[in-house]
C-alpha cells in the first residue's frame, strides 16, 4: 500500500504521462496560469511537430505572452509570436485574431518606452530639484551671513561716523579757542 504523502506525486505523474504536452498548456491556459501556459507551449513547439503546425497553439502562446498583470507578460515576446501566426498561417482565423492583437501590443511597448523615458525624466529632475534645495539653502546661509556681515559693517559704520562727528566738534572747538587766543 502506498502512503498517502506518495500517492499524490504517483497520481499527479500518472496524470501528466497521459496528458499530452498542449493539453497541460491548454488547462494551464483555461485557468489564467499564462506563465505555466507559457512554458508548456514553448516546450511543445520544441518537442511535438504537430504542435508547430497547429496556428490556435501558437496564438494562445502569443495571447499567454500579452496578458498584463502576469508574469508571463512579454508584450515584444508577445508580438513576435503573434506576427509568426499571421505569417504562417495567413488564410487561417487566428491569423486574423493574432493580427488584431498586434497593434495594441505595439503601441503598449511605444507607451511602455515612453514610460520609462519619462520615469528617467522625473528621477533626473527630482534630484535637480533636490540639489536646488540644498544650493538654496545654502544660498540662504549665505545669505544670513551676508546680512550680518552687512549690519555689523553698518553698525561699525555708524560708530566710526559718531567719532568723526565728535573729533570734527573737538577740532572745530579748538579751532575757536585758537581764534580766541589769536594776538
Amino acid at each position: 500500500m502506498i502512503s498517502g504523502r506518495r500517492a499524490l506525486p504517483l497520481a499527479a505523474l500518472a496524470i501528466a504521462g497521459c496528458a499530452t504536452i498542449p493539453s497541460v498548456a491548454d488547462r494551464a491556459f483555461a485557468s489564467g496560469d499564462y506563465s505555466a501556459a507559457a512554458a508548456a507551449y514553448e516546450e511543445a513547439l520544441r518537442t511535438d511537430a504537430r504542435a508547430g503546425r497547429d496556428p490556435a497553439l501558437r496564438l494562445r502562446l502569443g495571447i499567454a505572452y500579452a496578458r498584463p498583470g502576469t508574469p508571463a507578460h512579454d508584450p515584444e515576446r508577445a508580438i513576435s509570436v503573434l506576427k509568426d501566426v499571421a505569417t504562417r498561417f495567413p488564410k487561417s482565423i487566428e491569423a486574423a485574431q493574432a493580427s488584431l492583437l498586434v497593434p495594441g501590443l505595439e503601441h503598449e511597448t511605444v507607451l511602455t518606452a515612453e514610460l520609462t523615458v519619462g520615469q528617467a525624466r522625473i528621477k533626473t529632475l527630482e534630484a535637480e530639484l533636490a540639489a536646488a534645495h540644498d544650493q538654496g539653502h545654502g544660498f540662504e546661509a549665505a545669505a544670513r551671513a551676508a546680512s550680518e556681515q552687512i549690519q555689523r559693517l553698518r553698525t561699525s559704520l555708524a560708530d566710526r561716523e559718531a567719532q568723526l562727528r565728535r573729533v570734527r566738534d573737538e577740532l572745530e572747538q579748538l579751532k575757536r579757542i585758537d581764534l580766541q587766543r589769536a594776538p
